[in-house]
């Protein structure tokens, strides 16, 4: 069976939307990289207008509503988005897919944020659309920072109990029986193909089926789409290099600048 067989963003998005799972990412703090970039980027968004994809439960929103002009967050789990309105009640949040990105306009923002590696939740035709919807959402010489599942990390494309950490939670799910009935039922629509891997992977115990792909490959896909390259960290928040090792990162963070047309 082939990754196509499934409805990859509409799988994705069902494990969000629960009231539960909303509260719990709620209560979540900044990614280190998040914070690197935060500082480094400031100018990048202050007193401008942002666009935060797959704002969830707003997560992101306390760091950075107070510094900018027009703070806009979508997402289409509605669970999540009842905490971040209940939070946050001066931002925008809107009911939106993220591969409707088009409703805005062009030129409608300066920043656009994808935390959580929400590209990660479409297929690949979609994920390149997204990307070439970011550009033309972005003003001339906006910037987009966004994470994605790293296709060289030494876990990707694993199994529950393969090379897992002793960290308690984790174990719990690697030997947890349900993370091995999602696994098993999901791992017919995973394959590898030259540019990019759909992978089960260990969130929600094994209930996600992700898009993983490398460093420079990734890099391609931006460039093609009218980016230019700012600059690259690693999980932990440390600058990397293009060629540098990074197959301890389940996550990897690209911050970008929009240069000209897709081409």
């Amino acid at each position: 069976m082939h990754g196509t067989t499934i409805d990859i963003a509409r799988h994705n998005a069902e494990l969000f939307d629960r009231a539960d799972i909303a509260e719990w990412y709620g209560a979540r703090s900044l990614f280190a990289s998040e914070r690197v970039i935060f500082e480094r980027f400031h100018e990048s968004f202050a007193g401008k207008r942002l666009l935060d994809l797959g704002v969830g439960s707003g997560r992101t929103t306390r760091a950075l509503l107070p510094h900018v002009a027009d703070y806009v967050g979508i997402d289409k789990a509605q669970a999540m988005l009842s905490v971040a309105r209940r939070n946050f009640p001066s931002a925008t949040f809107l009911d939106l897919d993220v591969r409707s990105l088009g409703e805005f306009g062009p030129g409608r923002f300066d920043f656009v944020l994808g935390a959580l590696a929400i590209l990660s939740a479409f297929d690949h035709a979609e994920r390149l659309a997204v990307i070439e919807s970011v550009h033309d959402v972005l003003a001339p010489g906006g910037v987009f920072a966004f994470s994605f599942h790293n296709r060289g990390w030494r876990r990707a494309g694993g199994m529950p109990l393969h090379a897992r950490s002793w960290h308690p939670r984790e174990i719990v799910n690697s030997v947890h029986p349900q993370s091995w009935l999602n696994y098993l039922r999901l791992r017919p629509f995973a394959h590898e193909e030259t540019d990019y891997a759909i992978h089960v992977d260990p969130a929600h115990r094994w209930n996600g089926l992700f898009y993983f792909i490398d460093m420079a490959t990734q890099e391609r896909q931006l460039a093609a789409a009218g980016f230019e390259i700012l600059a690259r960290f690693g999980e932990d928040g440390r600058p990397i290099g293009a060629g540098d090792d990074t197959t301890q990162d389940g996550l990897l963070h690209l911050v970008c600048r929009r240069i000209g047309a897709p081409h």
